[in-house]
């Protein structure tokens, strides 16, 4: 990395970390501030006097390598959906016909879930939307005559005025095609399409965005004309206000119990979020239930061991000597061989430059031979482990930096903490100013 100068500081921060990505790991709750803090004023209360040296290149690693920590860490944490980061429990929900109902796992506690919870579902009508069909006009002619037009929808208890103009020589079709426009652009819950028949003629179909009805509401949405002082007779002579299909309610049996819905997607007992796509035979329910996600929790363990891996080539990517590469190097991959060394049988195999290598094969079948996540439990103990030391790096990069003692503290006085201890490699890049 280009060495820090007075003119060059700021650009050189500003384009190698601020431009960085934000992560979850970035992302902290108020006890894990707190935690982060109490780890800086131990380690503060008990670290020696340090002599840093001026030395740019050092330094600059020792920032690097804490945004690698702080990278890794986030990498590890997008694994998982789980409050737990270092989850394994990768779950999906799953339906007996994907063709009648779709359904997605939602819950918090999915291993104890799988083959616990389910149920069948009987679909006798879908939820669907209210469609005004107008009268399919002759394209070319016209029924209207110049002038200003208004007319007026009802939905949810509040009214909206569409106002058009009809100039001389407007066709059907333009007057169709300019209250579509309008119709579609208020985005206040209907949308317009415009039909063309086998004779050619041309109708304005409007529908609402919504499905179902509340319960008291008889429709989803009203057209009419009312006295605004502009022209009427548009509704009637174009037929927008001509219910051609009413909104209804999904209608299923849930372990043959009754129920309705305003709408084909809900959620059910906060565990799975349904999608009903087709009405069902009463004698061939649909099965819901939970299942372990073998596919999801196969990448899961791929990816973790790419993030290892790439770590591992960026410490053996730092050759300034006053950095203590190889003490980092040390630390990771031991972290690896106390985890990772008894998962052979499973295809994860740590070789002897430190990395870890997968074989898909005996990956695969250990993940579906598997009765539970319980089996790898050393992969969600090494990518415990892995969070813990980028949580360590990220504290005090400044530890893998040559830095001579120049007074030990004494253990038996009770001295405070001295906050600039492992917060010198954020000073340190502003050093020449002084």
């Amino acid at each position: 990395m280009a060495g820090i100068s007075l003119n060059g500081a700021y650009n050189h921060f500003i384009q190698d970390y601020v431009s960085k990505d934000i992560t979850h790991a970035d992302n902290h709750r108020r006890d894990e501030l707190r935690d982060v803090y109490k780890s800086i004023a131990k380690i503060n209360k008990n670290s020696p006097l340090y002599l840093l040296t001026d030395d740019d290149a050092s330094r600059n690693e020792a920032i690097d390598i804490k945004e690698r920590a702080r990278q890794l860490q986030g990498n590890i944490f997008s694994l998982s959906n789980q409050e737990d980061k270092s989850s394994l429990d990768h779950t999906s929900a799953f339906t007996t016909d994907e063709d009648k109902v779709t359904a997605s796992y939602i819950g918090k506690t999915p291993e104890e879930d799988i083959g616990n919870i389910g149920f069948d579902i009987s679909i006798s009508s879908l939820a669907t939307a209210q469609v005004n069909t107008g009268r399919f006009l002759p394209k070319e002619s016209s029924g209207l005559t110049e002038g200003d037009y208004a007319f007026d929808v009802r939905i949810n208890n509040q009214e909206f005025e569409f106002q058009f103009s009809i100039y001389q020589g407007d066709r059907n079709i333009d007057v169709q095609e300019k209250i579509s426009k309008l119709v579609n652009k208020a985005g206040i819950g209907i949308a317009a399409d415009i039909l063309e028949d086998s004779q050619g003629r041309s109708a304005i179909q409007i529908s609402s965005t919504r499905t179902g009805l509340r319960s008291g509401d008889i429709s989803q949405f009203e057209i009419y004309e009312s006295a605004s002082g502009l022209k009427q007779g548009a509704v009637s002579y174009l037929g927008l206000d001509q219910v051609s299909a009413p909104a209804s309610n999904a209608h299923f049996k849930l372990n043959g119990e009754d129920r309705a819905a305003i709408s084909n997607k809900f959620t059910v007992g906060s565990k799975f979020e349904i999608h009903l796509k087709d009405v069902t035979d009463s004698d061939t329910p649909v099965s819901v239930g939970v299942k372990r996600d073998n596919e999801a929790l196969k990448q899961h363990i791929v990816e973790l061991v790419n993030n290892y891996n790439s770590f591992v080539d960026d410490t053996l990517g730092i050759h300034d000597k006053k950095f203590k590469s190889d003490k980092l190097r040390a630390e990771v991959t031991g972290i690896a061989k106390q985890n990772m060394t008894s998962m052979e049988d499973t295809g994860i195999k740590l070789e002897a430059d430190g990395k870890i290598s997968i074989d898909d094969e005996l990956l695969t079948q250990a993940i579906s031979g598997a009765e539970s996540t319980e089996s790898l439990r050393p992969v969600k103990d090494f990518a415990e482990a892995l969070i813990a030391k980028a949580k360590d790096i990220s504290v005090d990069p400044m530890k893998y930096v040559d830095r001579p003692v120049v007074n030990y503290k004494n253990p038996d006085s009770n001295e405070t903490s001295s906050p600039y201890i492992t917060s010198e490699y954020s000073g340190m890049m502003f050093n020449n100013y002084c």
